[in-house]
């Protein structure tokens, strides 16, 4: 039984690199327009909410009913119909390049929630404190806000990553490629159920991979 699957790697060794390869292209994009983006939607968010230090209803409620489109659309049908705008703004609908940009709206739409809770979390008492002490928004953003939030903003950013991993996998609807497409299209369709397996191991080792990362990062910078 082992030897199938040593054979199955063998054969299929060029097919599984490429396909990682896409993963990895498409997640690492992702992750950057969804660390900036995100982090600044859900900063938006807080501080405009009823209870923020710049209550602005119209702007949050704006942000947040886009966020809310983006996150209440069925994945596979949001990939389909945001091809026209693909095509607007990279000249495809389709392809790796193309895939990048539905997987980074829906992580910037994830994580800028997470954020938003994480400063939700914050004791209350922080803004009152960096005001006494004469510190204007920008340094209570930086020198008090973030670094009570940033063990959460880390934790939170690593789900959205592992979400994206998920997500990443569907990716070959519009010719995206990836472990998920290769796990289907030669796995599961052609009745190969070696490769299958060994790209969900695959997987499976990714999630654990990010998630102990995040972890040890989120119990190092958490200095409250």
């Amino acid at each position: 039984m082992i030897s199938t699957y040593i054979d199955t790697v063998s054969k299929y060794q060029t097919d599984l690199l490429k396909a990682f390869t896409e993963t990895l292209d498409m997640m690492f994009t992702a992750m950057i327009f969804t660390v900036i983006f995100g982090m600044v939607f859900g900063y938006i968010m807080f501080i405009t909410r009823d209870d923020g230090i710049h209550r602005n209803r119209f702007i949050y409620f704006i942000v947040s009913g886009i966020l809310n489109i983006l996150r209440s659309v069925p994945y596979i049908l949001f990939i389909i119909v945001i091809i026209p705008f693909n095509r607007l703004l990279i000249g495809t609908g389709f392809g790796v390049d193309a895939s990048k940009i539905p997987l980074s709206l829906i992580g910037i739409a994830t994580f800028a929630r997470f954020v938003e809770q994480d400063f939700l979390d914050v004791n209350k008492s922080i803004y009152e404190t960096s005001y006494a002490l004469g510190a204007n928004i920008t340094q209570y953003l930086t020198h008090f806000l973030l670094v009570e939030a940033r063990s959460g903003l880390i934790l939170s950013f690593t789900s959205t990553t592992i979400s994206l991993l998920s997500y990443s996998t569907v990716m070959g609807i519009i010719g995206g490629g990836g472990l998920g497409y290769l796990a289907i299209s030669e796995g599961y369709q052609n009745f190969n159920y070696s490769l299958m397996w060994i790209i969900i191991l695959l997987m499976v080792l990714l999630v654990h991979l990010i998630q102990t990362t995040g972890n040890r990062i989120a119990r190092k910078y958490d200095k409250r």
